[in-house]
């Protein structure tokens, strides 16, 4: 049987929040668990009643919790839940079983499970822990206590150059969770500088460029297929959805996906072609050939003099993109882009550009 307590929705948010509060054995109502969720005063919606409990976002899963929770405790332990007799929004239950926490094994097996699934994203995630992951999984611990006073004392031993303080970040192993057990999503998206739309989603692939985590996927609207989602874009609750069946990617979809671009983008009618850059500095040369800008990279031309010049050069197989221009762009007057003339021709405008600024 299904734990009532495993997932990540906002139902069983609710699940939560709702057994905390009858295990104070006192009379608790689905407004009382609203007004938790949206840290309201308790007797919120008596003192508005323009503002009703069924027109609220969630009222739907907050229903549904509660009738899951009251009868998972009525089966385990038959008398142990009485109501207050009332109809309708006045109703309200109270726990007067004998067990002070009923369900706590149920709940142990739910954080032994957590804990296991972020050893498992650990290991999946190539070693890049940033705090709030960590933070998400062991809040209120003696673990991250310690960790905290580690780091503050000046004893930890290992450190990152990128701070990992991005929004959102703690719902990579959400996201990372979903693919893994094959469930349909649903949240708010916000396009820079647009309104927030509610997507239903397939989570099914993560990719981290430049600092920046993304999620691909399925999506209920244009483009279906490889839906690219910025973490930081994501605005509010995160929801699972049970009535969708889970698109799950093609075998091999997102390598082949990934195989010709430097980054996350693929830019419309672009192709793979044959792109030339000119190191002019040793150092870089040298740089370029220990740090590729690609997997297609190649050596075609040893730094050293041609024709009264000093270079060298450098050949990539892939689809040009904004990303590679941004590589490009970030070496400076090290890099000179020889072929194709389109690429080379961007570069040059973005380089007048920045000038025209500058000359201001």
């Amino acid at each position: 049987m299904k734990n009532i307590f495993a997932g990540t929705g906002i139902k069983t948010t609710f699940v939560n929040l709702l057994y905390d509060e009858l295990m104070k054995r006192e009379f608790v109502t689905l407004a009382d668990i609203m007004c938790l969720k949206r840290r309201r005063p308790k007797g919120f919606y008596d003192n508005n009643p323009q503002q009703t409990l069924s027109n609220e976002k969630f009222y739907g899963d907050l229903k549904k919790a509660s009738s899951e929770l009251i009868q998972a405790l009525a089966k385990a332990y038959p008398g142990c839940i009485e109501d207050n007799g009332k109809i309708g929004k006045g109703k309200a239950f109270r726990y007067i079983g004998e067990k002070d926490d009923p369900l706590a094994e149920e709940r142990k097996a739910v954080e032994q499970k957590r804990i296991e699934d972020y050893v498992a994203f650990c290991k999946a995630s190539a070693g890049i822990l940033p705090a709030s992951w960590f933070s998400a999984y062991f809040e209120n611990t003696q673990l991250l206590l310690d960790t905290h006073r580690e780091a503050e004392s000046g004893a930890s031993q290992i450190s990152s150059s990128l701070e990992q303080n991005l929004t959102n970040i703690d719902l990579l192993p959400v996201f990372y969770k979903a693919i893994t057990d094959k469930k349909v999503l649903r949240f708010a998206y916000q396009r820079f500088g647009q309104e927030p739309f509610v997507l239903t989603f397939h989570p099914q692939f993560l990719k981290e460029y430049n600092g920046r985590w993304f999620v691909f996927g399925d999506a209920d609207r244009e483009p279906y297929q490889a839906y690219n989602i910025p973490l930081d874009r994501i605005f509010g609750e995160v929801c699972e959805v049970d009535d969708v069946e889970y698109i799950p990617a093609p075998k091999g979809f997102y390598q082949a996906f990934f195989n010709n671009i430097i980054g996350v983008t693929h830019e419309k009618d672009a192709k793979v072609e044959e792109v030339v850059i000119r190191t002019r500095t040793e150092y870089l040369h040298g740089l370029l050939l220990t740090k590729p800008l690609h997997h297609s990279q190649r050596e075609t031309l040893p730094y050293g003099e041609h024709g009264g010049l000093w270079y060298g050069e450098i050949r990539l197989m892939l689809e040009p993109n904004r990303e590679l221009r941004g590589r490009i762009l970030q070496y400076g007057e090290g890099l000179e882009v020889i072929k194709p003339s389109s690429l080379r021709e961007q570069v040059k405008e973005t380089l007048r550009k920045q000038l025209e600024q500058y000359g201001q």
